[in-house]
């Protein structure tokens, strides 16, 4: 029986709004390991949860979160009653309950992302990821134990030791379209975990599919914004509920 990992996106964001403590709670409820976020900065200073640059899609506000003070963003709501969560909330919803995958949206955030994960006591239990490289660089000089992750989303040349040698990480987020037998492999034998991320379009039976064929290949942990789905789908796999 294969031990697989459920991962969720954004919280449980299929059943709570996305980047919310209510999103994260419902990640944990079902049996979530590790939940990804992702972090911005308001105009005056503070680190909160948010996707985009904006908070049209995800609340009933208008603006850019740079150009918006924290308590300007408080006041506005993801679906009439859910507010916009700090990172400090967010890690002392978790803390004890389930892993957080943290990714950086802004490349001068690194330093501040860090100190507040410091403050939480959760170093051990999060991981740093971003699309900007020189950020996964600056984390490894400030703080070595913080686990970080590369992103493998594209079909391209990969090799983990590289990766390890210039970032230090220990985690692998692999799209499907970028997934290939030889680059699980080569990551798990360099001592690489590694995660795999679905679109949360797909239906139940298109989810299992693109599953099967990534744990099939060595992948340890499976995230979309239904980990309740990813639950029943490591039974199925299991037999389980055969």
């Amino acid at each position: 029986m294969r031990t697989i990992l459920i991962g969720a996106h954004r919280g449980a964001m299929c059943h709570a709004p996305e980047n919310t403590v209510a999103a994260f709670e419902k990640a944990i409820e079902f049996g979530t390991y590790r939940i990804e976020c992702d972090v911005r900065r308001t105009r005056d200073g503070q680190l909160i949860l948010m996707h985009d640059a904006t908070v049209e899609r995800t609340t009933d506000g208008q603006g850019v979160v740079r150009q918006m003070d924290l308590a300007q963003i408080q006041q506005l709501s993801a679906d009439g009653q859910v507010p916009v969560p700090t990172l400090k909330a967010a890690l002392a919803c978790a803390k004890g309950r389930a892993k957080v995958l943290v990714e950086l949206k802004e490349e001068d955030t690194t330093e501040q992302v860090i100190e507040e994960i410091r403050a939480a006591g959760m170093v051990g239990d999060c991981s740093i990821s971003t699309f900007h490289e020189d950020c996964l660089l600056q984390s490894r000089a400030l703080c070595v134990e913080l686990e970080r992750a590369y992103f493998l989303t594209e079909p391209k040349a990969f090799s983990a030791q590289a990766v390890i040698e210039e970032f230090g990480v220990g985690l692998v987020i692999v799209w499907p379209r970028a997934a290939t037998p030889e680059y699980i492999a080569d990551a798990k034998e360099q001592g690489l975990h590694v995660r795999c991320g679905f679109a949360d379009t797909l239906d139940f039976e298109q989810l299992y599919e693109g599953f099967k064929k990534m744990v099939d290949m060595g992948v340890d942990e499976v995230s979309c914004g239904r980990p309740d789905w990813i639950g029943r789908m490591i039974e199925k796999y299991n037999g389980v509920d055969n």
